[in-house]
C-alpha cells in the first residue's frame, strides 16, 4: 500500500513537471509570435492569460485529478499565480540590488518557484 502511494506521488510530480514544460513552451511560442505583431504589454498579457488558463486546466485535471474546477478553485489558482509573479519580481529586484545579474537570478529562482507552485497547488488550490 505504501509503495503504491509513493509511486502515485512520484507520478504526480513527473506530470507536474512535464505539463509545466508543455505550458511554458506553448506560452512562450505565443509570446514570441505575438511580439512580432502586437505591443509588448499586450503580448505579455496575452501569454500570461493563456498560461493561466492552460495551467489551471492541466494541473487541475491532469496532474491533481481534481473533479470540479469551479470559480472558487480558479480564484485560489489566480491568487497563487499573482503571488508567484510577485515573488519572482521581488527576488529578482532584491538580488539585483545586491549586484547579482537579473537573468542569473531569474534562472536560479525557478526551481524554488516551481516547488512553491507544486506544494501550493497540491495542498491549497486543488485540495
Amino acid at each position: 500500500m505504501k509503495k503504491i502511494k509513493i509511486s502515485l506521488i512520484d507520478r504526480e510530480k513527473k506530470l507536474f513537471l512535464v505539463y509545466g514544460i508543455l505550458n511554458f513552451l506553448i506560452t512562450n511560442f505565443i509570446l514570441q509570435i505575438s511580439l512580432l505583431i502586437l505591443p509588448t504589454i499586450v503580448s505579455t498579457a496575452l501569454s500570461q492569460f493563456i498560461n493561466l488558463v492552460i495551467g489551471f486546466y492541466i494541473y487541475g485535471k491532469k496532474v491533481f485529478k481534481f473533479k470540479r474546477l469551479n470559480n472558487n478553485v480558479f480564484k485560489k489558482y489566480l491568487f497563487l499565480a499573482i503571488m508567484l509573479c510577485l515573488l519572482n519580481f521581488g527576488f529578482i529586484e532584491l538580488f539585483f540590488y545586491y549586484g547579482i545579474n537579473k537573468n542569473l537570478t531569474a534562472m536560479v529562482i525557478i526551481p524554488l518557484l516551481v516547488l512553491i507552485s507544486y506544494l501550493s497547488q497540491k495542498n491549497y488550490v486543488f485540495k
